[in-house]
């Protein structure tokens, strides 16, 4: 199939200052990337807002080999005391917990291992797990994990990484630049989804003109949609495309990624899914007003 290309004619459109496109701002419909099996809740946020969600899936979480999990438990739970265990998702939560119950001979968490969350969700489904005294950083991302040790009056403490396969080793190598001992489990991947359906669909609509702003919501949902896209677009269109509506991104890193490509993006001040959704209707309406 011959890529397709975004006219000049589409690429001319009446644009605000700082190169927005105004004629496409009337739809209230929102797109924002979601693993697949987790767009409910999202959907149903976008609707109470008065909104048209329309979820397209770029990752699918994939759980490991109870095999390569169990080898991953085992060799960093019997390496001495723990001082923290960080949970990077509420699915890294879920499978872990699932798996130290379906196996009984398994070593056992240190009951003195204090727990840290990336965010409220995460911190959320541990408390389902009856862990109830969990921290949270200030800013909800590796980074604010990283700036939350770095304030840690302990000395060189040992850390366990619950996170996945396809996370970047960033944060593990700067808590071991601050002296910790770090061990990681990665106990899913964030794979391709099989059905790529959602995503040419969002692509058609984003050529038509049927979204008033798009979401991602985590770094690795950026490269899968790049990686997708291209194979059905070529050149700059599908850049200018995304330019000419409002772009959020949950995170810096998400932020950044989009940026690389030369896509326009901006980033709540705190890193959830709801405040990047309700910072994207702000600015619609103040975009409408103008």
């Amino acid at each position: 199939m011959r890529a397709k290309n975004f006219s000049d004619r589409e690429q001319r459109r009446s644009r605000r200052p700082g190169g927005r496109f105004t004629a496409k701002l009337e739809p209230k419909k929102i797109a924002i990337t979601r693993p697949v099996g987790k767009d409910g809740d999202t959907a149903e946020l976008v609707r109470s807002l008065g909104w048209t969600p329309f979820i397209f899936h770029t990752v699918e979480l994939k759980p490991l080999d109870d095999r390569k999990i169990i080898d991953q438990i085992r060799s960093s739970l019997t390496q001495g005391q723990i001082d923290w265990i960080v949970f990077m998702s509420s699915t890294g939560v879920k499978l872990l917990f699932d798996v130290l119950a379906s196996y009984p001979n398994l070593p056992r968490i240190p009951p003195e291992t204090r727990f840290l969350a990336v965010g409220p969700r995460t911190r959320e489904s541990l408390l389902h797990y009856g862990i109830t005294q969990t921290t949270v950083p200030e800013k909800y991302s590796s980074t604010g994990l990283d700036e939350w040790f770095s304030q840690l009056n302990r000395k060189n403490p040992r850390i366990v990484l619950i996170r996945s396969l396809s996370a970047d080793a960033s944060l593990a190598n700067s808590l071991r630049a601050k002296g910790a001992t770090v061990t990681t489990i990665n106990i899913y991947d964030s794979a391709m989804p099989t059905d790529l359906q959602s995503v040419f669909d969002f692509l058609d609509g984003l050529r038509l003109g049927q979204f008033a702003a798009v979401l991602f919501t985590s770094a690795i949902s950026v490269s899968n949609f790049f990686t997708i896209a291209e194979t059905k677009f070529e050149g700059t269109g599908l850049i200018h495309r995304l330019n000419s509506i409002l772009v959020g991104a949950v995170g810096p890193v998400t932020a950044e990624r989009l940026r690389n490509r030369g896509v326009e993006t901006n980033v709540p001040d705190e890193y959830l899914i709801e405040k990047a959704v309700a910072k994207l209707i702000s600015q619609r309406s103040q975009l409408q007003a103008s």
